[in-house]
């Protein structure tokens, strides 16, 4: 393989770490997974990094110092320009880690580190549902609410790299608590623990397949649980993921009318009920968004799939420069 063209792209999940080495195509070459139980700590992390950046470069013939780089996408909020992790909310230990100068110094390659999801929003505006956006809203939706923005064809970040967190935007004034710690969050609303909330309602309501499959499960609910069941025709399920549209629509208005993005991308598990939620989402976009914002947004499905924060990731090191 040429010296140039070829970078790796970490995906630091809250369960799994995905790696993978990425040609400058967008395509996965290979790829790898670790547990993010076993490389929680700060040097922990960067060792089991430098060990599947060698073992993945093997694979295919090259050596680290071959690579254009290493990029990094990390759930929290992080220093870019310093490639400094500030806060990881949900993982001890993760303050003012300068993750960057540490991944540096292990293996000896430019390594660029941001956000998760901007790193997944830039991958889909380059490869995915977001390819020809110049103007684009990424959102991931799983037990958490992301966000990142592609302005201009750039990552926007703000003035102190907090740009993005959609799911922070408050939605209903002193509503839920949020995981933040404040109230009335979107992601308090649309999260995995607002959708299994919504579920224990509906199984009061259901007469369809909601009911048996939670048996089967021993009522430990889950989203794919609730899709499968709506797949089944079951309407109790099918008025779960209705509601959950119409607040995201709702939370994404706002988001729009500041923004006036060509596109929104959606991605992550909770995006595998595209088909249940979507066209609610749609309506309440259309009902809550200026008519000038939102009349020519396309709201879409991300394509990428579990390569989405590998592929961003990688992208971070042909686009980020120092």
């Amino acid at each position: 393989m040429s010296r140039r063209g070829w970078a790796i792209g970490v995906d630091f999940g809250g369960t799994n770490i995905k790696a993978g080495l990425v040609s400058r195509g967008g395509e996965v070459i290979v790829s790898r997974v670790l547990s993010s139980n076993a490389y929680g700590s700060p040097s922990r992390f960067v060792e089991g990094v430098r060990d599947i950046a060698a073992s993945l470069a093997r694979e295919t013939s090259l050596r680290i110092s071959q690579l254009d780089g290493v990029g990094v996408g990390v759930p929290g909020l992080i220093d870019a320009q310093r490639g400094t992790v500030r806060m990881l909310v949900n993982v001890p230990g993760w303050r003012d880690v300068p993750l960057q100068r540490r991944l540096e110094r292990a293996m000896g390659v430019r390594c660029i580190v941001d956000n998760d999801a901007n790193a997944v929003t830039l991958g889909e505006c380059r490869f995915g549902a977001g390819r020809g956006s110049r103007q684009l809203i990424g959102v991931t939706l799983g037990t958490g609410v992301g966000g990142g923005l592609v302005l201009s064809g750039t990552v926007y970040r703000g003035a102190f790299g907090s740009a993005g967190e959609l799911g922070h935007t408050v939605i209903v004034d002193g509503g839920e608590r949020c995981r933040c710690g404040s109230r009335g969050c979107l992601e308090a609303y649309v999260g995995t623990a607002a959708i299994l909330r919504l579920t224990r309602a509906a199984l009061r309501r259901s007469r369809g397949a909601l009911r048996p499959l939670a048996a089967q499960a021993h009522g430990r609910l889950t989203p794919a649980l609730v899709s499968e069941a709506a797949r089944r025709g079951d309407a109790a399920a099918k008025r779960v993921w209705q509601e959950v549209g119409r607040r995201l629509g709702i939370g994404l208005s706002s988001a729009v009318n500041l923004l006036n993005p060509d596109r929104i991308v959606i991605g992550g598990g909770i995006a595998n009920a595209w088909a249940f939620f979507a066209p609610a989402l749609r309506r309440a976009l259309a009902r809550q968004a200026l008519p000038a914002a939102v009349q020519r947004v396309r709201v879409v499905r991300a394509r990428l799939g579990n390569h989405a924060g590998v592929v961003g990731a990688a992208v971070l090191v042909w686009s980020e420069r120092r």
